[in-house]
Order: C-alpha cells, then structure tokens, then sequence
C-alpha cells in the first residue's frame, strides 16, 4: 500500500506541475497589448512580486486522503490495521524570506480498524507537527515547488468495543519526524492552489485501552497524506 500511495502521489504532482508551468510560460511569452507590463506595474508598487507573496504571514486549510496504518512488534500482539480514511486539517506559517519559511501544521483523519481487529472502532489519526519549508527557485513566481521537513508527534483515539462488547476511550500516541512535498499555483495576488504529499516516520510509544496504559514496544511504522488546499497569503496583496 505504502509503494502504491507513494506511485499515486508522485503521478498527482507530475499532473499538476505539466499543467501550471506550460500556462506559466504562455503568460511569459505573451506580447504586451495597450495594457501597463508586469516589470511596470511592480516598479510602481502595484502589483505583488513572487518575493512578497511567499513573505509574512500565511493561513491554509486543506483536505486530506490518508491510507492505513498497520501496528506490529511488541505487545500488539499480531496485527493492528485500520484502513484508508479522509480528514482535513489547518497550516499556519510565516516566510522569512521568499525561499525559507517555517510552519505549524494540524490534520485528523477518520480510519476504521479493519475486520477482526481488537478493540474495533473509528478512531482518529491526528498529526500534529511544527518545522521548516523551503521553497525551489523553479518556473514563475505563480507556481512553487517545495520541500518541507518537521517534527511532532502523531495519535489515534476513539471509542472502541472490545470482543465482550465492552466500551471504553483508547489512544495511541507517538513523536514522529516528517518530510513532504508538493506545489502552489496561485490563481491571485494572495490566494493560491497548494496540492501535496507528507510522510510521517516513528514509534508510537504510548497505548491507553481504558484503565490501562503502557508502551507496546511497537515497530516503527509510516503513514502518509495527500493534500489538497488552499492557502492565504496577505503579503500577496499591495494597499
């Protein structure tokens, strides 16, 4: 699954960059009518460049797509498996400059255990995570490729039902590090396009079934999110 996500991904962001970067370079190429150019209206301070876009302040939210997790080793005893969910979440961050930026990130999304799996719930897969963006000096200022890394910790919670049919508060927590990707079109002067992918890599290290707690001692284990969004951002705009 985890390949097979990785495949889909890769061939989203490949659509996306074939598609705005053509449209950039037809903008570029086009002759100037009896409009004012570009290089003029930003010489009078009326229209933003790329460096003012990607500085200040900046608000996302997004949707998410979220394959399973898979939860062996230790005292988990076989297999804990849920399947593929969808979520949302919210970015907040600020550019220092217009290739460096840094960033807080939230995302939940809703996964079921998959059939057989003790204790059976819908449970939440959050990630919570702070880190650092860096931009890639590639296309026009409208389309920005980026990279990203960061650190935080990832939980899952619901309300389970054990094998007796017994009902009780359960979570799953953990750090993680994480690495992503992806790119931003803006479609005007402050609002843009952000499609992209993050992956998330550790242990969970606490488990809470009820009135019990514990580390499990689990493998290490990945999860990944695709995500579409928009973003806001206000250095775009020229008073």
């Amino acid at each position: 699954m985890t390949y097979t996500t990785f495949r889909v991904a890769a061939t989203l962001l490949a659509m996306l960059t074939t598609i705005t970067v053509p449209a950039t370079a037809r903008a570029q190429s086009a002759t100037t009518g009896a409009k004012p150019s570009t290089a003029a209206l930003r010489a009078n301070g009326t229209q933003p460049t790329g460096s003012d876009r990607m500085r200040g302040f900046m608000l996302g939210v997004h949707s998410i797509a979220a394959p399973g997790l898979t939860l062996t080793g230790g005292e988990i005893g076989g297999e804990f498996i849920t399947k593929f969910g969808a979520g949302a979440g919210v970015t907040a961050g600020y550019g220092f400059t217009r290739r460096f930026s840094v960033f807080a990130s939230l995302d939940v999304a809703k996964q079921k255990t998959a059939q057989d799996v003790e204790p059976a719930g819908s449970w939440g897969l959050s990630h919570v995570e702070v880190g650092g963006r860096a931009n890639l000096a590639l296309g026009a200022s409208s389309t920005v490729p980026y990279i990203s890394a960061s650190v935080g910790r990832r939980a899952m919670a619901a309300r389970t039902t054990n094998e007796d049919g017994e009902q009780f508060d359960s979570a799953i927590t953990g750090p993680m590090i994480g690495l992503g990707g992806g790119i931003e079109h803006f479609f005007s002067q402050s609002m843009a396009l952000d499609a992209g992918i993050g992956v998330g890599y550790g242990k969970f290290n606490n488990v809470k079934f009820g009135e019990e707690e514990y580390d499990p001692k689990a493998n290490a284990t990945t999860s990944i999110r695709l995500r579409l969004g928009v973003n806001w951002r206000p250095g775009g705009r020229r008073s």
